[in-house]
């Protein structure tokens, strides 16, 4: 499924971009300003979170082991201001007929906005259309309202919780 897969999606505010490991490793160097003139935005100091931060280093290490051009990570861009406002991806590499864990993040100012589920609503397309992913599903802490409302206005219903505090929603291909 992966051959010429496009790794940049617009959406009428967003635009998401896919980093490669490259740029990902880029990034963890330190350098945000070459790799935001190279692909033509604007990467706050606040971003990444310390969270994804720290997951960098195990998601290239991962992206490395798997054939082809392997991403699951996207900057989110404000196409307004071509500023990049948070981060949405999954889990862990896209197989073919598999379930796969969606997660994002938003700067504070770019909370409230809609972003996190016009970014969220178009990976979630773009997986199934492109990976062939069978299921999405996100685990929620359920003092997350703002997550929990993402997720209710995706369509995912609620699933069996795996073991943790967090809840889980998921949806399926076929509720597309």
């Amino acid at each position: 499924m992966r051959q010429h897969v496009k790794y940049a999606i617009m959406t009428p505010r967003l635009r998401l971009y896919a980093p490669s490991a490259a740029e990902i490793d880029a990034l963890m160097r330190g350098e945000r300003q070459a790799l935001g003139a190279s692909i033509g935005v604007s990467i706050p100091d606040a971003w990444p979170g310390l969270e994804l931060l720290s997951a960098l280093p195990v998601i290239t290490a991962e992206m490395a082991r798997e054939s082809g051009d392997a991403r699951w990570m996207w900057m989110i861009i404000e196409q307004a201001s071509s500023t990049v406002v948070g981060d949405v991806g999954f889990h862990g590499p896209l197989y073919e007929g598999d379930a796969a864990e969606i997660g994002y993040a938003l700067l504070p100012d770019a909370r409230g906005k809609g972003y996190a589920t016009e970014a969220a609503e178009a990976v979630i397309r773009w997986a199934f259309a492109n990976m062939g992913v069978r299921r999405i599903f996100a685990q929620i802490d359920p003092s997350n309202t703002a997550s929990l409302r993402v997720a209710a206005k995706l369509g995912m219903q609620p699933q069996e919780a795996l073991p943790g505090h967090y809840l889980c929603f998921g949806i399926g291909r076929e509720q597309r």
